[in-house]
């Protein structure tokens, strides 16, 4: 599974299963390895077609089962989707005000959304529904916001060009 443009993502991996997702038109697969004799062989569990889901830059987190992550090609939208089985479980359609592809991180059963718009989201990780629970605009935007946050010991890491934003979240 790849295209000719760019293969920008990260997979996810859980056991001997493989996630992968990418963007430009191609869609996302499970793979299941497995090793014979010296060799590791892989075999497609599905794959879902960009329609379906399609994660262009942003990053994927599991999450009990579930994949998190942005969908559609400079879209972002919020989609949760069963890793083993590959259904969409929620979204797909939904996302929150940032425009363009989102970075995700999970911290704290939330996923934190960050839009190339600079827009950070955070949402609650449920497969049961889209709960924006708050978002803010980072001290510092420069051009388009592709970079990936971090969650690390209470704090909230943005890297915007050569500036790094720091964010305290521990309970004062």
């Amino acid at each position: 599974m790849a295209n000719d443009t760019a293969n920008i993502f990260t997979s996810v991996v859980s056991g001997d299963h493989v996630f992968c997702s990418t963007g430009y038109g191609t869609g996302s697969s499970l793979l299941k390895l497995s090793k014979e004799g010296e060799c590791i062989k892989t075999e497609e569990q599905y794959f879902l077609k960009s329609q379906k889901l399609q994660n262009h830059h942003g990053g994927m987190v599991l999450i009990d089962g579930h994949i998190y992550c942005g969908h559609k090609h400079n879209e972002g939208f919020s989609v949760y989707v069963r890793m083993r089985g590959g259904e969409v479980v929620l979204g797909g359609k939904t996302r929150g005000e940032g425009k363009g592809s989102a970075a995700v991180v999970a911290a704290d059963g939330h996923l934190i959304f960050r839009y190339q718009s600079g827009k950070v989201v955070l949402i609650e990780a449920t497969e049961k529904a889209y709960r924006i629970k708050g978002s803010f605009e980072p001290a510092f935007k420069d051009r388009e916001s592709c970079t990936h946050p971090v969650v690390a010991n209470g704090r909230f890491y943005l890297r915007e060009q050569d500036k790094l934003m720091c964010y305290d979240l521990r309970k004062s």
